[in-house]
Order: C-alpha cells, then structure tokens, then sequence
C-alpha cells in the first residue's frame, strides 16, 4: 500500500473530533459535542499538506440503537460545522457492523482505512491513524500507516507517540512540515 500519493491523518471519530458517550453511542446531533480546538487543529492538518479523513466504527447501527439515516444526518452537520469554522474533511469513512460480524471494514481490521487509500489515492505508508484506543492503532499499523495515539490509553507500545488531543498532534505535524 505504499508508493507515492497524497498523505493522509485518518482519525478516529469518538474521542478524538467529539466526546465518547460513556456507555453509549452518539445516536443524535444533540449528543454530538466537539473536542476544544478540533476544527482548528484539522485545519492545521490540511494547512500542513495532509487530507484528513474520518474513520470510524459505528456499531450503534448494527446494534438497532440508530439507523444508517441517523449517521449520516450526524455526519452531515459535523462536516457543516467544521466547514463553517474552516475545516473541511476530505472523507468520512464508517464501520456499522456488529463486532461479532468479523467484517473487514470495522477497527482494528484495515478495510475503511483501504477503501480511503484506493479512491483517494493516498500512500499509508506516509500517513497516520489518530485514534483514542488500541483498534484504531492496530488498524493504522495493519494498513500500513503510522499509528498515533490521543489521550491516555496504553498503546502496548504500538503507537509513533501519545498526544494530548489532536491539536498537539497537529502542531507536531506544522513542525515537521515546516522542517522540510
């Protein structure tokens, strides 16, 4: 999956652009609360030289608790807020299967994050995956991107580095952009 192509932060949803529902699912826009500093950061990213594309497991669907309608209404008016703040996301890329489905697109397998390579032409091998928990990392590291981890979780030692929030990991990227 490597080569030449454009460069990517693939990021998780939950935790990393809004708040995790302890024990639940975001299921309506009225649930949905940005992170402090994301459309700032994610605008940093793309100011920087990478796409930024959204990936993330919604098992709420599969769970019956929302439908695929729902999801998308969600996604819709996060692109439109992020957008209004100057954010723009190049993809969004959503997982709404049962765990116990063992399809190849939910998190730690690599299929959304394949899928986002081939139709937007981008080297993993130059990328990241963002995410708050170890699915995302082992996702980022299977397809071929370096995995970075937001917050505190233990990355079993399978992460580039941990950072604050992705404002952090957005600064580290302009930093390195700037020492080409």
């Amino acid at each position: 999956m490597g080569g030449r192509g454009r460069t990517a932060v693939f990021m998780d949803r939950d935790g990393v652009i809004n708040r995790l529902l302890p024990g639940d699912y975001v299921k309506r826009w009225d649930e949905f609360e940005f992170l402090p500093e994301v459309a700032a950061a994610i605008r940093l990213i793309r100011e920087s030289g990478f796409l930024a594309v959204v990936i993330t497991n919604q098992q709420g669907v599969g769970k019956g608790l929302m439908g695929m309608d729902d999801l998308d209404a969600i996604h819709r008016r996060m692109v439109g807020e992020l957008r209004r703040h100057g954010a723009d996301l190049d993809g969004i890329y959503a997982c709404p299967h049962l765990a116990a489905e063992e399809c190849d697109c939910r998190k730690p397998k690599d299929g959304l994050i394949r899928r986002a390579v081939a139709e937007l032409g981008i080297d993993a091998g130059a990328s990241y995956m963002v995410g708050d928990s170890s699915s995302d990392l082992e996702a980022g590291r299977r397809a071929g991107c370096r995995p970075v981890l937001i917050g505190s979780v233990s990355t079993d030692g399978c992460g580039l580095g941990t950072f604050l929030d992705l404002m952090a990991f957005a600064r580290f990227l302009a930093g390195r952009a700037e020492g080409r």
